[in-house]
């Protein structure tokens, strides 16, 4: 480094960055600390906000909007919040409609940012993750300096005061991308946009969650690819023209600086615009660009802007492909002698990005696309001709209807494009071993994959060392056996793929020791996760009253997480929806999520609407559908689940009563899973364990129906003596739940209670004879 004095000072302050992160936390990161908002007003409490709108974003059910510098009153206090967000709900247009100080009514498209705004609405704060393999909302807003949000019930301008450059940029790229949708039809229209102008608001879910597991939905990200083509283009069409480097360098800086300001800075923009600018000064001051300085001095920059960036997995992606690029696709050109084999280059600048991001692939999304290295081999080199039409088609549908058949020609061709991407994701999801879950490696692995990889790297390095210095010369080069250099090539490739294997596997989890139940926290509502001794994976209901697409955001995750692609046996209690929702979601995704192996029912007589419905859903899915009666049983090694009830001669009414009850034991370890059995139907349950289990302690209860006030009877738990008392439900719920009659009932049994509403998801884990608690907050508790 002593050769490039700016990137050795930056590397020590891109050292002190992270320290700052990692050992100072909220004591030198001000956005760790707890706001204003948060330590002065109470969730849902009525405030008043005025601020300044830095951002309008379009929503499916209305506006978002981003405030900073703000003044707030709540009933108690008065005081300042550098940011804060506003939603605005387009359900609620008569309440929210957006007024002038003069009273004077004006549609909300009128809004201009740079405008003062007063908004009064209710306040509400986001959660950390509530699941292991959770979004961390919390953590997303407190990277940019946000630490609540408020829905909006009326909305007025204060100020027309607004910023031109960045409002008519703000109105231009809407425009821009109306006519994108408008020529292109809704779906590509707006994928193109995502693409071109940063804006995925109006992207169709499905296709953007489609490029995601196949490797390839980097190209939704405005990346350093857009802005070389945007920046590098336009700088040299302009040099081209002035024949001179400083103004083509001036104008082409200046024009990417107003299209990050209309896209937004984002991680990967700010990274490509410094490197930009180190390449154009390089041009105007006729010095050699250094990719590594640039890259080092991008990531002190970031990291200074926004210090939390350091746990945003969006950081990690962008430096660590162009890390990729600079560091290690060189090493390995040298070692593989591709000099001069395109295809083979083009495979390897893939597969060296891939090999780079893969610990970081799995920590963000916790599997592996098989096949994108294949699918970027075109993928990315079609991304330049994409932008290319995709702009020059924006460009002639602006200049009117003279151009307009090159506009549609250009807009057609894009299409094309984006068709064959989403075939070729289609196509590679079917191909076998598509996708491996892999879960989130620990921290140790992660380090551990980068030592070998590294390791792997410089034996490769020093391998290209000792090849030049034994080259032969050119009379004697053009003598060498074709057939001994191939195989040489296919020696080393071979050596290549094995070292990286080895760092691969590292990554994959290990075999489970003893036996695991974690009791999600779904909100209102139940989802129970088993591992056994020899990995089979259960799911004992899973849905929510109060969690919108639960199965997708919180039980998809988790499973993935934890490495599990597919559940064995799936149980499902009754027939409530929030117990039941969530599987229904798992078998309509199992092509991109997790697929499930058996669902298991309660007796056909039991069955309800509900129940029907999804046994005809997983039957028409390919799923096996078996009914468990009392007494029958699965069972793995010592571990054991039995069905308990309710038996088809007790005609219990469809519906909590009858939930199915499981009895799971493993060892001298129990465990008893009681959906929502109340009233006649505990009653029943009572009598069974009298009869089959006698007095025996039982070690975990997860208490019925939420701890609603008809469940866990006194009667009941006199007869369980539950250890533990695990209750799911949901954070201030509007029934009321856990009641505090149960709560009483079951405190007196001398039960220990651990709620989800708390802190989040529940583990437990046993060898047979000890057992261990997880609790959020609380770390681990041995018993």
């Amino acid at each position: 480094m002593k050769n490039r004095p700016l990137c050795s000072v930056c590397l020590i302050l891109l050292l002190a960055a992270v320290i700052r992160v990692v050992v100072g936390g909220e004591r030198l990161v001000l956005e760790l600390r707890p706001s204003a908002l948060e330590c002065l007003v109470r969730d849902k409490e009525a405030i008043t906000v005025r601020g300044r709108l830095i951002r309008i974003e379009e929503k499916s059910n209305g506006q978002m909007l981003t405030l900073i510098d703000n003044s707030i009153k709540s009933k108690k206090a008065s005081f300042q919040e550098k940011a804060i967000l506003i939603y605005l709900d387009s359900k609620n247009s008569e309440e929210i409609s957006i007024k002038h100080n003069s009273s004077e009514e004006i549609p909300s498209k009128e809004l201009h940012l740079g405008n003062q705004l007063e908004v009064k609405g209710e306040v509400s704060f986001y959660q950390n993750a509530r699941n292991p393999g959770n979004f961390d909302q919390k953590r997303y807003y407190q990277t940019q300096n946000i630490h609540g949000m408020v829905w909006g019930k009326s909305c007025s301008i204060v100020s027309d005061d607004r910023w031109r450059l960045r409002d008519s940029l703000f109105h231009f790229r809407t425009l821009w991308k109306k006519k994108m949708e408008v020529m292109m039809g809704e779906k590509d229209g707006a994928t193109l946009a995502a693409m071109i102008l940063g804006e995925k608001s109006g992207m169709d879910p499905e296709q953007k969650e489609l490029y995601q597991i196949n490797g390839i939905g980097h190209i939704l990200a405005v990346s350093g690819l857009h802005l070389s083509l945007i920046g590098i283009g336009m700088y040299r069409i302009l040099r081209s023209l002035t024949g001179s480097y400083q103004i083509g360098g001036v104008a082409g800086i200046l024009f990417l600086f107003g299209y990050i300001l209309m896209i937004g800075p984002t991680v990967s923009a700010v990274r490509a615009l410094v490197m930009f600018l180190f390449r154009v000064g390089a041009d105007i001051t006729g010095r050699h660009y250094d990719s590594v300085t640039a890259l080092v001095v991008s990531a002190v920059c970031v990291l200074y802007w926004r210090p939390l960036y350091l746990y945003d997995g969006g950081f990690w992606l962008s430096f660590g492909a162009v890390f990729a690029v600079v560091f290690v696709l060189p090493v390995l050109e040298k070692f593989f002698l591709t000099d001069r084999r395109v295809f083979v280059k083009g495979f390897l600048a893939s597969a060296g990005i891939q090999i780079v991001l893969l610990p970081i692939q799995l920590s963000c999304f916790f599997e592996l696309p098989v096949y994108a290295v294949l699918l970027n081999l075109y993928v990315i080199p079609l991304m330049s001709v994409l932008l290319v039409v995709g702009i020059f088609g924006s460009v002639f549908a602006f200049l009117g209807t003279v151009v307009f058949p090159a506009a549609k020609l250009c807009f057609g061709i894009s299409s094309g494009i984006l068709e064959l991407y989403e075939e070729s994701c289609r196509l590679a999801l079917g191909f076998p071993g598509a996708r491996v879950i892999a879960g989130q490696p620990p921290g140790w692995k992660i380090i551990a994959y980068y030592v070998v990889l590294f390791a792997a790297l410089g034996w490769m390095k020093r391998k290209n060392l000792q090849s030049d210095k034994r080259k032969p010369r050119k009379k004697e080069r053009k003598q060498e056996d074709f057939k001994a250099k191939s195989i040489g090539c296919v020696r080393r490739m071979i050596g290549g793929l094995s070292l990286f294997l080895l760092a691969a596997f590292l990554l994959f989890p290990e075999k489970t020791q003893g036996f695991c139940v974690t009791f999600l926290d779904v909100g209102q509502g139940d989802g129970i996760f088993l591992r056994g001794p020899d990995g089979t994976t259960y799911l004992a209901d899973g849905g929510s009253s109060d969690v919108k697409q639960v199965g997708k955001y919180r039980i998809e995750p988790f499973l993935k997480a934890q490495g599990c692609g597919k559940l064995d046996y799936v149980f499902v209690s009754h027939g409530d929806q929030d117990h039941l929702n969530g599987i229904s979601e798992l078998i309509e995704r199992r092509r991109i999520g997790v697929k499930i192996g058996t669902l298991v029912l309660p007796v056909r007589e039991v069955w309800d609407e509900a129940l029907l419905n999804l046994a005809w859903q997983a039957q028409k899915a390919g799923i096996t559908v078996a009914e468990m009666k009392p007494g029958q049983k699965v069972t793995e090694g010592e571990l054991e689940i039995v069905c308990i009830q309710p038996e088809k001669e007790r005609r219990l009414e469809q519906g909590n009563a009858a939930s199915m009850v499981l009895a799971v034991t493993y060892g001298e370890f129990d465990l008893l899973l009681t959906g929502d059995v109340e009233k006649e139907g505990e009653e029943l349950l009572t009598e069974q364990m009298k009869r089959f289990y006698g007095n025996k302690t039982l070690d975990v209860l997860k208490a019925a129906h939420h701890g609603s006030g008809n469940s866990s009877a006194k009667e009941f738990l006199e007869t369980v003596s539950p250890k533990y008392a695990v209750i799911s439900a949901g954070v201030k719920n509007r029934y009321g739940h856990p009641h505090k009659e149960a709560l009483r009932r079951l405190k007196e049994s001398g039960s220990i209670i651990y709620s989800t509403q708390t802190g989040g998801a529940i583990s437990v884990w046993s060898d047979g004879k000890r057992m261990c608690f997880y609790y959020p907050g609380k770390g681990v508790e041995f018993t």
